[in-house]
Protein backbone atom coordinates (compact mmCIF):
# COMPACT_ATOMS: atom_id res chain seq x y z
CA UNK A 1 0.00 0.00 0.00
CA UNK A 2 1.47 2.82 -0.82
CA UNK A 3 1.31 6.40 0.54
CA UNK A 4 0.31 8.13 -3.14
CA UNK A 5 -2.53 6.25 -3.33
CA UNK A 6 -5.44 8.68 -1.36
CA UNK A 7 -7.98 6.65 0.99
CA UNK A 8 -11.32 5.98 1.87
CA UNK A 9 -13.41 6.37 4.63
CA UNK A 10 -13.61 2.65 4.43
CA UNK A 11 -10.52 1.97 4.96
CA UNK A 12 -9.64 4.20 7.39
CA UNK A 13 -13.03 3.03 9.42
CA UNK A 14 -11.17 -0.84 8.84
CA UNK A 15 -7.29 0.42 9.52
CA UNK A 16 -7.20 2.79 11.97
CA UNK A 17 -10.40 2.59 14.15
CA UNK A 18 -11.12 0.56 16.60
CA UNK A 19 -13.19 -3.10 16.30
CA UNK A 20 -16.96 -2.39 15.95
CA UNK A 21 -17.03 1.22 14.82
CA UNK A 22 -19.60 1.68 12.15
CA UNK A 23 -20.43 3.93 9.16
CA UNK A 24 -23.91 5.75 8.69
CA UNK A 25 -24.60 5.87 5.89
CA UNK A 26 -22.76 2.62 4.78
CA UNK A 27 -23.08 3.50 0.69
CA UNK A 28 -20.59 3.16 -1.74
CA UNK A 29 -20.82 6.79 -1.80
CA UNK A 30 -19.49 7.01 2.00
CA UNK A 31 -17.82 4.16 2.00
CA UNK A 32 -15.54 5.31 -1.11
CA UNK A 33 -14.86 9.21 0.32
CA UNK A 34 -11.05 10.34 -0.10
CA UNK A 35 -9.73 11.88 3.04
CA UNK A 36 -6.62 14.36 3.63
CA UNK A 37 -6.34 14.72 7.34
CA UNK A 38 -8.20 14.32 10.64
CA UNK A 39 -8.39 16.71 13.63
CA UNK A 40 -9.88 16.19 17.22
CA UNK A 41 -12.72 19.28 17.93
CA UNK A 42 -14.87 19.98 20.61
CA UNK A 43 -18.55 20.71 20.66
CA UNK A 44 -19.73 23.03 20.16
CA UNK A 45 -17.32 24.52 18.10
CA UNK A 46 -14.81 27.34 18.68
CA UNK A 47 -14.64 30.13 16.31
CA UNK A 48 -11.24 28.81 15.79
CA UNK A 49 -11.87 25.74 15.15
CA UNK A 50 -9.09 24.24 12.50
CA UNK A 51 -11.27 22.07 10.29
CA UNK A 52 -10.78 22.14 6.11
CA UNK A 53 -11.79 20.60 3.26
CA UNK A 54 -11.66 16.55 3.33
CA UNK A 55 -11.08 16.12 6.66
CA UNK A 56 -12.32 13.52 9.10
CA UNK A 57 -13.48 15.40 12.29
CA UNK A 58 -13.61 13.65 15.95
CA UNK A 59 -16.26 15.52 17.94
CA UNK A 60 -15.21 15.47 21.73
CA UNK A 61 -18.14 16.88 23.72
CA UNK A 62 -17.31 19.70 25.75
CA UNK A 63 -20.44 20.42 27.90
CA UNK A 64 -23.91 18.78 28.50
CA UNK A 65 -25.43 20.80 25.83
CA UNK A 66 -23.44 20.33 22.68
CA UNK A 67 -25.19 22.44 20.10
CA UNK A 68 -25.37 19.52 18.16
CA UNK A 69 -27.27 21.08 14.99
CA UNK A 70 -25.18 24.73 15.02
CA UNK A 71 -22.19 22.55 15.04
CA UNK A 72 -22.91 19.91 12.17
CA UNK A 73 -23.77 23.36 10.20
CA UNK A 74 -20.49 24.52 10.43
CA UNK A 75 -18.55 21.44 9.70
CA UNK A 76 -20.60 20.82 6.93
CA UNK A 77 -19.82 24.85 5.69
CA UNK A 78 -15.87 23.80 6.60
CA UNK A 79 -16.16 20.66 4.37
CA UNK A 80 -15.78 17.85 6.51
CA UNK A 81 -15.67 14.53 4.85
CA UNK A 82 -16.71 12.81 8.14
CA UNK A 83 -17.64 13.32 11.72
CA UNK A 84 -16.62 10.83 14.22
CA UNK A 85 -18.69 10.29 17.79
CA UNK A 86 -18.66 8.37 20.84
CA UNK A 87 -22.31 9.38 21.71
CA UNK A 88 -25.58 8.75 20.34
CA UNK A 89 -26.52 12.06 18.15
CA UNK A 90 -29.96 14.08 18.62
CA UNK A 91 -32.13 12.73 16.11
CA UNK A 92 -32.21 15.80 14.71
CA UNK A 93 -28.38 16.40 14.25
CA UNK A 94 -28.71 12.66 12.31
CA UNK A 95 -31.19 14.11 10.12
CA UNK A 96 -29.21 17.51 9.23
CA UNK A 97 -26.18 15.11 8.94
CA UNK A 98 -28.21 13.23 6.32
CA UNK A 99 -29.62 15.72 4.68
CA UNK A 100 -26.09 16.86 3.65
CA UNK A 101 -24.52 13.49 2.99
CA UNK A 102 -22.08 14.24 5.79
CA UNK A 103 -21.54 10.61 7.12
CA UNK A 104 -21.21 9.60 10.77
CA UNK A 105 -18.26 7.74 11.84
CA UNK A 106 -20.00 6.10 15.12
CA UNK A 107 -17.30 5.07 17.66
CA UNK A 108 -17.68 2.04 20.17
CA UNK A 109 -18.64 3.59 23.52
CA UNK A 110 -15.42 4.34 25.87
CA UNK A 111 -13.39 4.74 22.59
CA UNK A 112 -10.20 7.43 23.48
CA UNK A 113 -10.56 9.94 20.98
CA UNK A 114 -6.80 11.33 20.55
CA UNK A 115 -6.13 7.38 20.14
CA UNK A 116 -8.45 7.36 17.10
CA UNK A 117 -6.97 10.57 15.76
CA UNK A 118 -3.62 9.17 16.09
CA UNK A 119 -4.12 6.11 14.76
CA UNK A 120 -5.90 7.62 11.69
CA UNK A 121 -3.11 10.28 11.21
CA UNK A 122 -0.40 7.46 10.95
CA UNK A 123 -1.99 5.55 8.72
CA UNK A 124 -2.62 8.55 6.26
CA UNK A 125 1.33 9.72 7.09
CA UNK A 126 2.83 6.73 7.28
CA UNK A 127 1.27 3.53 5.83
CA UNK A 128 3.74 0.90 6.19
CA UNK A 129 4.28 2.15 9.47
CA UNK A 130 0.96 1.43 10.65
CA UNK A 131 0.07 -1.57 8.40
CA UNK A 132 3.09 -3.18 10.10
CA UNK A 133 2.04 -2.38 13.99
CA UNK A 134 -1.41 -4.04 12.97
CA UNK A 135 -0.27 -6.56 11.70
CA UNK A 136 1.79 -6.99 14.91
CA UNK A 137 -1.18 -6.50 16.97
CA UNK A 138 -3.37 -9.37 15.09
CA UNK A 139 -0.72 -11.63 15.45
CA UNK A 140 -0.12 -11.02 19.35
CA UNK A 141 -4.03 -11.29 19.63
CA UNK A 142 -4.66 -14.44 17.61
CA UNK A 143 -1.03 -15.71 18.88
CA UNK A 144 -1.59 -15.31 22.53
CA UNK A 145 -5.19 -17.56 21.88
CA UNK A 146 -2.72 -20.26 20.69
CA UNK A 147 -0.33 -19.53 23.83
CA UNK A 148 -3.18 -20.26 26.27
CA UNK A 149 -4.32 -23.12 24.22
CA UNK A 150 -7.59 -21.94 23.47
CA UNK A 151 -8.02 -24.55 20.25
CA UNK A 152 -8.47 -23.68 16.63
CA UNK A 153 -12.44 -22.38 17.16
CA UNK A 154 -11.51 -19.97 19.53
CA UNK A 155 -8.71 -18.70 17.02
CA UNK A 156 -11.53 -18.71 14.04
CA UNK A 157 -13.96 -16.98 16.28
CA UNK A 158 -11.53 -13.74 16.88
CA UNK A 159 -10.82 -13.86 12.88
CA UNK A 160 -14.53 -13.63 12.68
CA UNK A 161 -14.63 -10.65 15.40
CA UNK A 162 -11.98 -8.30 13.53
CA UNK A 163 -13.25 -8.86 10.48
CA UNK A 164 -17.02 -9.71 10.00
CA UNK A 165 -16.72 -12.00 7.84
CA UNK A 166 -17.39 -15.92 8.05
CA UNK A 167 -13.71 -17.74 8.69
CA UNK A 168 -13.21 -21.94 7.61
CA UNK A 169 -10.03 -23.58 8.54
CA UNK A 170 -9.88 -27.11 7.01
CA UNK A 171 -6.89 -29.44 7.29
CA UNK A 172 -4.55 -30.97 4.59
CA UNK A 173 -7.61 -33.58 2.98
CA UNK A 174 -9.99 -29.66 2.71
CA UNK A 175 -12.12 -31.23 5.92
CA UNK A 176 -13.31 -28.54 7.54
CA UNK A 177 -11.89 -28.63 11.26
CA UNK A 178 -12.73 -24.91 12.53
CA UNK A 179 -15.72 -22.37 11.33
CA UNK A 180 -17.06 -18.61 12.74
CA UNK A 181 -20.06 -17.11 11.23
CA UNK A 182 -20.96 -13.24 11.83
CA UNK A 183 -24.26 -12.25 13.15
CA UNK A 184 -25.18 -11.34 9.28
CA UNK A 185 -24.73 -15.21 7.98
CA UNK A 186 -24.24 -15.76 3.92
CA UNK A 187 -27.78 -18.04 2.96
CA UNK A 188 -26.11 -20.77 0.91
CA UNK A 189 -23.11 -21.12 3.43
CA UNK A 190 -23.18 -24.90 3.99
CA UNK A 191 -23.32 -25.34 0.33
CA UNK A 192 -20.49 -22.78 -0.21
CA UNK A 193 -18.58 -24.73 2.55
CA UNK A 194 -19.22 -28.39 0.66
CA UNK A 195 -17.96 -26.71 -2.70
CA UNK A 196 -14.68 -26.05 -0.72
CA UNK A 197 -14.18 -29.78 0.00
CA UNK A 198 -13.43 -30.10 -3.16
CA UNK A 199 -9.91 -30.41 -4.11
CA UNK A 200 -10.32 -28.55 -7.67
CA UNK A 201 -11.46 -25.52 -5.53
CA UNK A 202 -8.21 -24.96 -4.42
CA UNK A 203 -5.88 -21.86 -5.98
CA UNK A 204 -4.33 -23.15 -9.38
CA UNK A 205 -1.15 -25.03 -8.55
CA UNK A 206 -1.93 -25.47 -4.32
CA UNK A 207 -2.77 -29.20 -4.71
CA UNK A 208 1.16 -29.61 -4.39
CA UNK A 209 1.37 -28.97 -0.83
CA UNK A 210 5.66 -28.92 -1.11
CA UNK A 211 5.41 -26.22 -3.81
CA UNK A 212 3.07 -24.09 -1.45
CA UNK A 213 5.53 -24.17 1.22
CA UNK A 214 8.30 -23.47 -0.52
CA UNK A 215 7.26 -21.14 -3.01
CA UNK A 216 6.13 -18.47 0.16
CA UNK A 217 2.29 -18.50 -1.01
CA UNK A 218 0.54 -16.08 1.28
CA UNK A 219 -2.78 -15.05 0.54
CA UNK A 220 -5.00 -15.14 -2.39
CA UNK A 221 -8.10 -13.81 -3.83
CA UNK A 222 -10.41 -16.48 -5.18
CA UNK A 223 -14.30 -16.38 -7.01
CA UNK A 224 -16.69 -18.86 -5.60
CA UNK A 225 -20.26 -18.66 -6.20
CA UNK A 226 -23.06 -16.72 -6.36
CA UNK A 227 -21.51 -13.54 -5.93
CA UNK A 228 -19.13 -14.91 -3.04
CA UNK A 229 -15.39 -14.26 -3.08
CA UNK A 230 -13.22 -15.82 -0.40
CA UNK A 231 -9.50 -14.32 0.45
CA UNK A 232 -7.22 -18.20 1.23
CA UNK A 233 -3.90 -19.07 2.75
CA UNK A 234 -2.44 -21.87 3.08
CA UNK A 235 -1.16 -23.02 6.71
CA UNK A 236 2.26 -23.74 6.44
CA UNK A 237 4.22 -25.95 8.96
CA UNK A 238 8.03 -26.71 8.15
CA UNK A 239 8.17 -27.92 4.48
CA UNK A 240 4.03 -28.59 3.81
CA UNK A 241 0.93 -27.07 3.66
CA UNK A 242 -1.01 -28.88 6.52
CA UNK A 243 -3.92 -27.03 6.04
CA UNK A 244 -5.88 -23.90 4.68
CA UNK A 245 -7.80 -20.83 6.02
CA UNK A 246 -10.35 -18.95 4.32
CA UNK A 247 -12.15 -15.27 4.90
CA UNK A 248 -15.20 -15.44 2.85
CA UNK A 249 -18.05 -12.55 1.90
CA UNK A 250 -20.07 -10.99 -0.62
CA UNK A 251 -18.15 -9.59 -3.84
CA UNK A 252 -16.68 -6.45 -3.01
CA UNK A 253 -16.76 -6.99 1.18
CA UNK A 254 -13.13 -8.16 1.30
CA UNK A 255 -10.52 -5.68 2.00
CA UNK A 256 -6.64 -4.73 3.59
CA UNK A 257 -7.90 -5.48 6.76
CA UNK A 258 -8.95 -9.05 6.38
CA UNK A 259 -6.33 -9.52 4.19
CA UNK A 260 -4.06 -9.03 7.33
CA UNK A 261 -6.08 -11.03 9.46
CA UNK A 262 -5.78 -13.93 7.58
CA UNK A 263 -2.15 -13.90 6.95
CA UNK A 264 -1.46 -13.66 10.65
CA UNK A 265 -4.45 -16.12 11.31
CA UNK A 266 -2.80 -18.44 9.06
CA UNK A 267 0.63 -18.32 10.78
CA UNK A 268 -1.44 -18.62 14.85
CA UNK A 269 -2.99 -21.94 12.69
CA UNK A 270 0.89 -22.93 11.51
CA UNK A 271 1.78 -22.80 15.79
CA UNK A 272 -1.35 -25.04 16.85
CA UNK A 273 -0.54 -27.12 14.09
CA UNK A 274 2.80 -27.59 15.03
CA UNK A 275 1.57 -28.11 18.74
CA UNK A 276 -0.98 -31.09 17.56
CA UNK A 277 1.89 -32.45 15.16
CA UNK A 278 4.36 -32.56 18.50
CA UNK A 279 1.95 -33.98 20.65
CA UNK A 280 1.23 -36.41 17.69
CA UNK A 281 4.51 -37.83 17.42
CA UNK A 282 5.11 -37.86 21.37
CA UNK A 283 1.53 -39.73 21.31
CA UNK A 284 3.05 -42.27 18.55
CA UNK A 285 6.19 -43.26 19.95
CA UNK A 286 4.74 -43.96 23.52
CA UNK A 287 2.33 -46.55 21.95
CA UNK A 288 4.89 -47.63 19.76
CA UNK A 289 6.46 -48.36 23.01
CA UNK A 290 3.90 -49.76 24.37
CA UNK A 291 3.43 -52.45 21.54
CA UNK A 292 6.84 -53.28 21.33
CA UNK A 293 6.38 -54.12 25.28
CA UNK A 294 2.90 -56.58 24.53
CA UNK A 295 4.64 -57.94 21.71
CA UNK A 296 7.69 -59.10 23.94
CA UNK A 297 5.32 -60.32 26.57
CA UNK A 298 8.41 -59.44 29.14
CA UNK A 299 5.99 -56.93 31.22
CA UNK A 300 3.52 -58.17 33.90
CA UNK A 301 -0.58 -57.76 32.72
CA UNK A 302 -1.27 -55.41 35.83
CA UNK A 303 1.71 -53.14 34.26
CA UNK A 304 0.03 -53.43 30.76
CA UNK A 305 -3.61 -52.08 32.15
CA UNK A 306 -1.66 -49.18 33.59
CA UNK A 307 0.22 -48.19 30.51
CA UNK A 308 -2.77 -48.39 28.34
CA UNK A 309 -4.63 -46.23 30.42
CA UNK A 310 -2.36 -43.88 29.79
CA UNK A 311 -2.22 -43.98 25.97
CA UNK A 312 -5.93 -43.64 26.45
CA UNK A 313 -6.53 -47.47 24.75
CA UNK A 314 -9.25 -49.65 25.52
CA UNK A 315 -7.32 -52.77 25.45
CA UNK A 316 -10.31 -55.01 27.17
CA UNK A 317 -11.98 -54.86 23.24
CA UNK A 318 -11.19 -57.57 20.71
CA UNK A 319 -8.51 -57.08 18.18
CA UNK A 320 -6.92 -58.15 15.57
CA UNK A 321 -3.85 -57.07 13.95
CA UNK A 322 -3.59 -56.22 10.16
CA UNK A 323 -0.29 -55.46 8.61
CA UNK A 324 0.40 -53.35 5.52
CA UNK A 325 3.64 -53.13 3.22
CA UNK A 326 5.02 -52.03 0.47
CA UNK A 327 5.61 -54.85 -2.41
CA UNK A 328 9.67 -55.29 -3.33
CA UNK A 329 9.43 -52.75 -6.52
CA UNK A 330 11.66 -49.86 -7.80
CA UNK A 331 10.71 -46.29 -6.48
CA UNK A 332 8.47 -47.99 -4.10
CA UNK A 333 6.75 -44.99 -2.01
CA UNK A 334 7.74 -44.11 1.42
CA UNK A 335 6.65 -46.11 4.25
CA UNK A 336 5.90 -42.19 5.96
CA UNK A 337 2.93 -41.90 3.28
CA UNK A 338 1.73 -45.42 3.60
CA UNK A 339 1.52 -44.52 7.31
CA UNK A 340 -0.38 -41.02 6.27
CA UNK A 341 -2.53 -43.16 4.09
CA UNK A 342 -3.57 -45.48 7.25
CA UNK A 343 -4.19 -42.78 9.82
CA UNK A 344 -6.73 -41.58 7.01
CA UNK A 345 -8.29 -44.31 6.53
CA UNK A 346 -8.69 -44.79 10.52
CA UNK A 347 -9.97 -41.33 10.83
CA UNK A 348 -12.88 -41.31 8.21
CA UNK A 349 -13.94 -44.75 9.54
CA UNK A 350 -13.99 -43.65 12.87
CA UNK A 351 -11.94 -47.10 13.78
CA UNK A 352 -9.79 -47.40 17.00
CA UNK A 353 -6.65 -48.67 16.43
CA UNK A 354 -2.48 -48.61 17.44
CA UNK A 355 -0.07 -48.67 14.91
CA UNK A 356 3.61 -49.80 14.88
CA UNK A 357 5.70 -48.43 12.15
CA UNK A 358 8.97 -49.96 11.16
CA UNK A 359 10.85 -49.57 8.11
CA UNK A 360 9.73 -52.09 6.21
CA UNK A 361 5.74 -52.92 7.60
CA UNK A 362 2.47 -50.82 9.42
CA UNK A 363 1.03 -52.82 12.01
CA UNK A 364 -2.08 -51.74 13.36
CA UNK A 365 -4.10 -53.47 16.15
CA UNK A 366 -7.35 -53.20 15.42
CA UNK A 367 -10.27 -52.91 17.76
CA UNK A 368 -13.13 -54.97 16.62
CA UNK A 369 -16.81 -54.80 17.07
CA UNK A 370 -19.03 -56.19 20.36
CA UNK A 371 -19.47 -58.95 18.06
CA UNK A 372 -15.67 -59.58 17.75
CA UNK A 373 -16.44 -60.13 13.84
CA UNK A 374 -13.42 -58.90 11.77
CA UNK A 375 -15.61 -56.17 10.13
CA UNK A 376 -13.78 -53.47 11.15
CA UNK A 377 -10.30 -55.24 10.31
CA UNK A 378 -11.26 -55.55 7.01
CA UNK A 379 -12.77 -52.63 6.23
CA UNK A 380 -9.34 -50.59 7.18
CA UNK A 381 -7.49 -53.15 5.21
CA UNK A 382 -9.87 -52.52 1.86
CA UNK A 383 -9.77 -49.06 2.65
CA UNK A 384 -5.91 -48.67 2.32
CA UNK A 385 -6.13 -50.66 -0.65
CA UNK A 386 -8.27 -48.77 -2.62
CA UNK A 387 -6.60 -45.38 -1.86
CA UNK A 388 -3.02 -46.65 -2.26
CA UNK A 389 -4.79 -47.76 -5.77
CA UNK A 390 -6.11 -44.58 -6.34
CA UNK A 391 -2.59 -42.44 -5.58
CA UNK A 392 0.16 -45.39 -7.06
CA UNK A 393 -2.26 -47.55 -9.47
CA UNK A 394 0.78 -49.32 -10.63
CA UNK A 395 1.63 -50.76 -7.11
CA UNK A 396 -0.14 -54.10 -5.39
CA UNK A 397 0.09 -53.07 -1.87
CA UNK A 398 0.26 -56.27 0.25
CA UNK A 399 -1.93 -57.05 3.42
CA UNK A 400 -1.91 -59.70 6.13
CA UNK A 401 -4.62 -59.81 8.31
CA UNK A 402 -3.98 -62.05 11.90
CA UNK A 403 -7.43 -63.91 13.19
CA UNK A 404 -9.27 -61.88 16.20
CA UNK A 405 -7.44 -62.02 19.77
CA UNK A 406 -9.65 -61.62 22.43
CA UNK A 407 -7.46 -60.39 25.56
CA UNK A 408 -4.17 -58.74 24.89
CA UNK A 409 -2.11 -61.60 25.86
CA UNK A 410 -3.25 -62.89 22.69
CA UNK A 411 -2.15 -59.98 20.38
CA UNK A 412 1.72 -61.56 19.54
CA UNK A 413 -0.68 -64.58 18.17
CA UNK A 414 -2.48 -62.39 15.80
CA UNK A 415 0.68 -60.51 14.85
CA UNK A 416 2.23 -63.55 14.05
CA UNK A 417 -0.46 -64.76 12.03
CA UNK A 418 -0.93 -61.02 10.28
CA UNK A 419 2.62 -61.46 8.86
CA UNK A 420 2.22 -65.13 7.94
CA UNK A 421 -0.62 -64.12 6.26
CA UNK A 422 1.46 -61.06 4.21
CA UNK A 423 4.09 -63.16 3.33
CA UNK A 424 1.75 -65.23 1.84
CA UNK A 425 0.83 -61.94 -0.01
CA UNK A 426 3.81 -61.19 -0.82
CA UNK A 427 4.51 -64.44 -2.69
CA UNK A 428 1.50 -64.99 -4.38
CA UNK A 429 1.22 -61.10 -5.15
CA UNK A 430 -2.15 -60.82 -6.42
CA UNK A 431 -2.21 -57.64 -4.04
CA UNK A 432 -5.93 -58.27 -2.34
CA UNK A 433 -5.99 -58.58 1.49
CA UNK A 434 -4.45 -61.86 2.62
CA UNK A 435 -6.39 -63.70 5.73
CA UNK A 436 -4.80 -66.32 8.44
CA UNK A 437 -7.98 -68.15 8.33
CA UNK A 438 -8.16 -68.41 4.42
CA UNK A 439 -4.26 -69.75 4.40
CA UNK A 440 -4.75 -73.26 5.26
CA UNK A 441 -4.02 -74.55 1.71
CA UNK A 442 -0.69 -72.23 1.53
CA UNK A 443 0.31 -73.30 4.88
CA UNK A 444 0.25 -76.59 3.06
CA UNK A 445 1.60 -75.77 -0.21
CA UNK A 446 4.42 -74.05 1.59
CA UNK A 447 5.65 -77.29 2.96
CA UNK A 448 5.84 -78.76 -0.15
CA UNK A 449 7.25 -75.62 -2.24
CA UNK A 450 10.99 -77.56 -2.89
CA UNK A 451 9.33 -81.15 -3.53
CA UNK A 452 9.50 -82.14 -7.25
CA UNK A 453 5.87 -83.68 -6.71
CA UNK A 454 4.44 -80.35 -6.45
CA UNK A 455 6.06 -79.32 -9.67
CA UNK A 456 5.05 -82.01 -10.99
CA UNK A 457 1.51 -82.25 -10.07
CA UNK A 458 1.36 -78.12 -11.58
CA UNK A 459 2.64 -79.48 -14.82
CA UNK A 460 0.53 -82.44 -15.09
CA UNK A 461 -2.45 -80.69 -14.27
CA UNK A 462 -1.93 -77.77 -15.96
CA UNK A 463 0.81 -77.81 -18.41
CA UNK A 464 -1.16 -78.20 -21.79
CA UNK A 465 -2.76 -74.33 -20.80
CA UNK A 466 0.63 -73.28 -19.57
CA UNK A 467 2.03 -74.31 -22.89
CA UNK A 468 -0.57 -72.64 -24.70
CA UNK A 469 -0.50 -69.70 -23.19
CA UNK A 470 3.60 -69.28 -23.84
CA UNK A 471 2.65 -70.18 -27.61
CA UNK A 472 0.31 -67.87 -28.22
CA UNK A 473 0.30 -65.34 -25.86
CA UNK A 474 -2.80 -66.03 -24.41
CA UNK A 475 -4.39 -65.77 -20.99
CA UNK A 476 -6.20 -68.99 -20.20
CA UNK A 477 -4.78 -69.92 -17.44
CA UNK A 478 -5.60 -66.16 -15.88
CA UNK A 479 -8.96 -66.62 -17.26
CA UNK A 480 -9.58 -70.22 -15.13
CA UNK A 481 -8.23 -68.38 -11.90
CA UNK A 482 -10.32 -65.80 -11.94
CA UNK A 483 -13.42 -68.09 -12.53
CA UNK A 484 -12.61 -69.66 -9.32
CA UNK A 485 -12.12 -66.77 -7.66
CA UNK A 486 -15.53 -65.63 -8.33
CA UNK A 487 -16.92 -69.12 -7.42
CA UNK A 488 -17.97 -70.22 -11.22
CA UNK A 489 -20.23 -66.91 -11.33
CA UNK A 490 -19.04 -66.02 -15.62
CA UNK A 491 -21.05 -62.50 -15.17
CA UNK A 492 -18.65 -61.64 -12.32
CA UNK A 493 -15.45 -63.71 -14.23
CA UNK A 494 -16.13 -61.29 -17.24
CA UNK A 495 -16.72 -58.27 -15.50
CA UNK A 496 -13.29 -58.74 -13.51
CA UNK A 497 -11.99 -59.73 -16.63
CA UNK A 498 -13.17 -56.35 -18.68
CA UNK A 499 -14.53 -58.93 -20.99
CA UNK A 500 -17.89 -59.89 -22.95
CA UNK A 501 -19.91 -62.48 -21.56
CA UNK A 502 -19.58 -64.22 -24.87
CA UNK A 503 -15.97 -64.02 -24.98
CA UNK A 504 -15.30 -65.45 -21.63
CA UNK A 505 -17.62 -68.51 -22.69
CA UNK A 506 -15.43 -69.09 -25.94
CA UNK A 507 -12.53 -69.37 -23.24
CA UNK A 508 -13.90 -71.70 -21.15
CA UNK A 509 -14.95 -74.08 -24.08
CA UNK A 510 -11.09 -73.73 -25.11
CA UNK A 511 -9.50 -74.65 -21.56
CA UNK A 512 -11.81 -77.63 -21.80
CA UNK A 513 -11.07 -78.44 -25.16
CA UNK A 514 -7.16 -77.81 -24.34
CA UNK A 515 -6.97 -79.73 -20.93
CA UNK A 516 -9.64 -82.30 -20.79
CA UNK A 517 -11.17 -80.64 -17.87
CA UNK A 518 -14.55 -81.78 -16.58
CA UNK A 519 -15.55 -78.62 -14.06
CA UNK A 520 -18.59 -80.29 -13.35
CA UNK A 521 -16.63 -83.11 -11.36
CA UNK A 522 -15.65 -81.78 -7.58
CA UNK A 523 -12.91 -83.64 -7.49
CA UNK A 524 -11.36 -81.89 -10.82
CA UNK A 525 -12.09 -78.49 -9.57
CA UNK A 526 -10.60 -79.55 -6.18
CA UNK A 527 -7.55 -80.69 -7.97
CA UNK A 528 -7.30 -77.47 -10.90
CA UNK A 529 -7.88 -75.03 -7.64
CA UNK A 530 -4.80 -76.73 -5.75
CA UNK A 531 -2.68 -76.84 -9.25
CA UNK A 532 -3.47 -72.89 -9.73
CA UNK A 533 -2.41 -72.09 -6.24
CA UNK A 534 0.86 -74.16 -6.30
CA UNK A 535 1.50 -72.42 -9.61
CA UNK A 536 1.32 -69.03 -8.15
CA UNK A 537 3.81 -70.41 -5.21
CA UNK A 538 6.18 -71.91 -7.46
CA UNK A 539 6.19 -69.35 -10.25
CA UNK A 540 4.79 -65.83 -8.97
CA UNK A 541 5.76 -63.78 -11.38
CA UNK A 542 4.09 -65.79 -14.05
CA UNK A 543 0.77 -65.99 -11.79
CA UNK A 544 1.06 -62.18 -12.04
CA UNK A 545 0.39 -62.46 -15.52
Amino acid sequence: MENAAPLTLAQIVRLALPSGTKLRPANAESRNRQVAWAVVVGVPLRRDAMVEQGDIVFCAVRSDDASWTDSIDQLIAAGAVAIGVTVTLPAAAIKKADAANLPIIQLPEGTHLRAAHRATLTLLTNRQAHIAELSSKFFHQLGQLSAESKGMEAIAQKMCELTGHHVVVQDKRLVPIATAEPEIKLDNWHEIVGDMSKLESLPMGWADRKQVAAHNISVEQQELKSSIVRFVAPIVVGRLARGYVSIIAPSGDLDSLDSLVLEQGAAAFGLEMSKAKAVNEATKRLRGDFLDAVLAGAIPQQEIRRWAQRIGHDIAATHATVIFAWPDVPNQPSMRRLETIVNGELSIGRISALIRTSDSEIANFVALGSDGSLKAARAIAQGVKNQVAKEFPKIKLLCGIGRAAQNVSEWRVSYREAGQALGTARRVGDGEPMYFGDLSVHRLLFQLEDHPELAAFCNETLGALIDYDNQHNSSLLQTLSAYFTHHGNLSQTAEALFIHRNTLQYRMDRIAEISGFDLDNPETRLAVQLALKAYRLIHPQDGKR
